[in-house]
């Protein structure tokens, strides 16, 4: 790799004498260096503090010891402290093998004798000149993908990441500005995420669609002005100052996009710079899976401690009577609730409910159903009424392409009523003394679709000896490890065989039997619901 020095190389001079540093500066300047020149070994660590050299040119002797050159190495030492990458050049009057041999050790990259040859001491600055700006730029890179990797593992969510990630880059590559774009989960678009050196209103809530022109060219790196792009397309990155852009994968997907502006030098990106950016966006993309695994167990225990507290605590029963439930989770968040809620000592309600999705969402939208279920339900509320009622609560409150499966029963013991209203929900199984069995259908659509729908109820007996059960459909379609589902049929058969057990026992041989066919292994949520009339 070849680098030209430019003149905005800078030269930090150091001699006593006067005459030296005047004859050095106007030198360097005819040539397009930027010299500063001092007089002290205190005077030049000032100025190396205060701002960047590209090269020391310095005297190893000063007013103070004109003859061991002690004072100059001490210098080097403290400058080498300072920045060991820096580079030093050391000019002296006199030879000496051992004060060369020193210097050389304490790290001085060349020698310049007094009094000097004018394009011999130029090609010597240009020469380390450059070789420096090699060096400290490839230990600033490492340095920079060491402080991106920490910053990437400690990021505690995507905006502190993506803003950590734009800020380090912006140091690493001394470039204008640094846009960041992501892809959003819902529509898949990619949006602006954080910026640097760039007004925020300028980027706003820039966006590329996912079929944008842009994205077909999101192989390797490029330059966005070399290609062919929509005025619209090419407009946006403009305003983004996206001189060129950097693709984020991972696993070959791509999850997001670096627009870099230019650089403050105005010089192209180097090869270095390009394998660093290679580098650091594996990370980056690592840094963004992590957050998106570690949001996704976050929302799952949220989701779950929602979930288990829209279940009953204790069942209620009634005289003459046995209700039993259950609730087995799967390894992801579903949207199961069941309740059973008794208004007085011989009526009570049983309603279970699935929503179609999982996670957080579908907690959230569950907790809005049982709160509505507990908000409508009463001894007079007929459940075609409260299906209604519900429904339209759901449908102000739900998203598009999402609705929930809904059961709900009011049974009175002293007349051995069971009123019922099924809104899209697998039917749930009524078992006969005799070894008989009916489901139960009628009702109407699920929950969340249509906002004005009337409901059918159905009314039927259930007497001593019968049992009524209801389910998800994470019952019935649990799969055992050859992929077949338990089914329907399979169900119906293992409670006509047990139909004498009480709705304890009845729901244990249920769940006992799931376990064993599908060896623990529950794909979705299976909820349970049996009362039986003794």
């Amino acid at each position: 790799m070849t680098m030209h020095c430019v003149n905005t190389s800078r030269v930090l001079v150091a001699d006593d004498q006067v005459e030296v540093l005047e004859a050095l500066r106007l030198l360097l300047k005819g040539e397009g260096f930027q010299p500063q020149v001092v007089s002290s070994p205190s005077a030049l660590m000032e100025e190396l503090k205060s701002r960047h050299f590209d090269i020391v040119l310095m005297d190893l002797n000063y007013a103070r010891d004109t003859t061991s050159g002690q004072e100059g190495l001490d210098l080097l030492s403290q400058i080498m402290e300072y920045d060991n990458t820096l580079p030093v050049i050391v000019m002296t009057g006199w030879g000496s093998v051992e004060l060369a041999v020193e210097a050389m050790r304490r790290g001085v990259r060349d020698f310049v004798q007094k009094p000097w040859e004018n394009d011999r001491l130029l090609n010597i600055l240009r020469k380390h000149i450059e070789q420096g700006q090699v060096l400290r730029k490839g230990r600033r890179l490492e340095a920079a993908k060491q402080a991106l990797a920490d910053a990437v593992l400690t990021a505690t969510d995507l905006h502190q990441l993506v803003k950590r990630v734009a800020e380090h880059l912006q140091q690493a590559l001394h470039n204008r500005s640094v846009s960041i774009f992501t892809r959003a989960p819902l529509d898949q678009a990619f949006w602006a995420t954080a910026q640097v050196g760039i007004p925020e209103e300028i980027v706003g809530r820039m966006k590329f669609e996912p079929d944008s022109h842009l994205l077909q060219y999101m192989d390797v790196i490029f330059d966005p002005r070399q290609k062919e792009l929509p005025e619209s397309e090419r407009t946006r990155l403009s305003k983004a100052g996206c001189s060129l852009v950097v693709p984020v994968k991972l696993k070959s997907e791509l999850i997001g996009f670096i627009g870099l502006g230019e650089k403050l030098s105005d010089v192209p990106f180097d090869p270095e710079e390009i394998r660093f950016l290679s580098t650091v966006i594996e990370q980056i993309g690592l840094g963004l899976e992590n957050l998106r695994m570690r949001g996704q167990e976050r929302e799952y225990e949220e989701a779950r401690e929602i979930q288990q507290g829209m279940l009953p605590k204790q069942i209620p029963q009634i005289p003459g009577h046995e209700i039993s439930g259950s609730w087995q989770p799967a390894s992801a968040v579903g949207g199961d609730y069941f309740d059973a809620l008794r208004f007085t000592n011989t009526t009570v309600a049983l309603c279970i409910a699935d929503v179609v999705g999982k996670g957080m969402p579908a907690a959230l939208l569950m907790s809005n159903l049982q709160a509505a279920v507990k908000a409508f339900a009463s001894e007079s509320m007929q459940p075609r009424d409260l299906c209604a009622k519900v429904n339209r609560v759901i449908c102000s409150n739900i998203a598009a392409n999402k609705f929930i499966t809904f059961f709900y029963c009011l049974y009175d013991s002293e007349k051995r009523c069971l009123v019922y209203a099924n809104a899209g929900h697998n039917a749930p199984i009524l078992l006969g003394r005799n070894g008989s069995h009916r489901r139960l259908h009628e009702g109407g659509v699920v929950l969340g679709v249509f906002q004005e729908w009337s409901y059918e109820q159905k009314e039927i007996e259930f007497n001593s000896g019968d049992r009524i059960v209801l389910f998800t459909d994470g019952v019935t379609e649990v799969r055992d490890s050859d992929g077949e589902e338990f089914g329907e049929r399979r169900l119906i058969r293992l409670l006509e065989d047990n139909r004498q057990l009480g709705a304890v026992e009845l729901q244990r041989r249920v769940m006992r039997a799931l376990l064993d066919f599908s060896g623990g292994e529950f794909q979705d949520d299976a909820t349970l619901i049996v009362m039986s009339a003794e």
